[in-house]
């Protein structure tokens, strides 16, 4: 299974779509190596793990051209469809002008004086409030409507008064993911969030995650890659996730610190993107991605195969940065516990809900799936969206309390259960191919 891993692209409102956008040509640079290295690997890439600062200022307008560029020229270059995209925030993701009225300045005054034991409890509290739980997820807005196309975006453990017959929007402040190794396996993909609090004052050792991080549960059968914007150092209550991150957790992403790239570990491998697009004010600049592998190997012993190429811009191209070894590729196995697939149900005559997903490249036809359908409706304008809803009768009287983005998820997972997926999809291609009406 073959990722591209990026971080800190920093799409910036004043810059974005104009000639002169200082980062114009790097971008250009970018996908001209992602193709490139796309043909020396000799297969598409199956999915982008994002890991935080997409935009610069969480601008509505950041996030879309985003999502243009996700869609026209990266995913397109690395050969990988929409729905195969994974994401986190970071602190730039944040929309500073919605934190400065005073509920928010005093939430960021109270929760970082609070000591390090008993941050975990004190969010706790937080997140179980409406209102509270409103001034901490309010400056991610915009990222979470972003997010939602990719089936990423972040709420509070809040329910709704009256709950759905599926669990379509189970309050998660992480998000999740499950895909099938090779052996069939599950590689489950984890993306915390690590700026419940943030603004100009972020230091090292000030910045808070959210406590369900440290209770991955172990399981048979189950590989774990936990992705988030901040390193294990930038956060105060970081402890416990990282004593149960390295317990865990294979293969670590993060974002943020634009250097350090590279931790092997006799237990996991430690992964930092490297920034698309830092600061060019920085003393070292040098943007730079990662690609991904992860494999099962089967012998002896079960092993987990990790291999990696980090990728540096240098001049006018990007470039290898090599191993200790002088290797252009790391190279990590990691022993698994021995692991047999479970015996395949029998046939019903009913057609089983997946479970699993595998990634989907862009060659050959695409089947029709929660994620696909989901990245199509989310291309209709509201009004649209909540006729077809409408429609195929897929809202419930609960869903009053929820967001039009959360509504549309609920939608498209209920659509499954329901065995209306195929009509939702069918209804939603013919409005964008301009042949029907909602």
């Amino acid at each position: 299974m073959l990722f591209i891993h990026i971080s800190d692209i920093h799409f910036k409102q004043v810059e974005v779509g104009q000639p002169d956008d200082p980062n114009l040509a790097l971008r250009n640079d970018m996908i001209r190596d992602v193709k490139a290295m796309r043909q020396r690997i000799e297969r598409p890439a199956d999915g982008v793990l994002l890991s935080g600062d997409i935009a610069y200022a969480g601008k509505a307008v950041e996030y879309d051209f985003a999502y243009r560029w996700l869609e026209n020229e990266l995913c397109p270059a690395a050969g990988c469809t929409m729905d195969s995209v994974f994401i986190v925030p970071g602190n730039h993701d944040v929309d500073r002008s919605v934190e400065v009225g005073p509920a928010f300045i005093a939430a960021r005054k109270q929760l970082r004086e609070i000591g390090a034991k008993e941050a975990d409890g004190e969010i706790r509290r937080w997140f179980r409030d409406r209102i509270s739980a409103g001034v901490i997820f309010g400056p991610i807005e915009n990222y979470n409507r972003f997010a939602a196309r990719f089936l990423c975006s972040l709420r509070s453990y809040i329910e709704t008064k009256k709950r759905s017959q599926v669990e379509d929007m189970p309050g998660r402040p992480f998000a999740t993911r499950d895909l099938s190794l090779d052996d069939g396996s599950k590689l489950r993909l984890w993306g915390f969030n690590t700026v419940l609090i943030s603004d100009a004052n972020d230091k090292e050792g000030r910045m808070l995650i959210d406590p369900a991080a440290s209770q991955i549960q172990v399981e048979d059968g189950v590989t774990h890659l936990v992705m988030c914007h901040h390193p294990f150092g930038w956060l105060k209550n970081r402890q416990a996730f990282e004593d149960r991150v390295n317990a865990v957790a294979k293969i670590q992403l993060f974002g943020h610190e634009h250097t350090r790239r590279v931790d092997e570990n006799k237990r996991y491998l430690r992964i930092r993107a490297g920034a698309l697009q830092p600061d060019r004010d920085d003393t070292e600049w040098k943007p730079g991605y990662n690609w991904i592998d992860v494999s099962i190997e089967k012998g002896e012993k079960r092993l987990l195969r990790v291999r990696l190429w980090v990728r540096m811009h240098e001049v006018s191209q990007f470039q290898a940065i090599h191993d200790p070894d002088d290797k252009e590729i790391w190279e990590n196995r990691f022993e698994l516990p021995a692991w047999t697939p479970p015996a395949a149900p029998a046939e019903t005559g009913t057609e089983a809900v997946q479970i699993l997903e595998r990634p989907m490249t862009t060659e050959g036809a695409q089947p029709v799936t929660v994620r696909s359908v989901t990245i199509k409706l989310f291309k209709l304008r509201e009004h649209e969206q909540r006729r077809v809803i409408s429609r195929l009768q897929l809202d419930r009287s609960g869903d009053r309390d929820l967001k039009d983005y959360e509504l549309a998820i609920n939608a498209v997972r209920r659509s499954q259960e329901d065995g209306k997926l195929g009509q939702l999809n069918d209804l939603v291609d013919k409005i964008l191919a301009g042949q029907g009406e909602a």
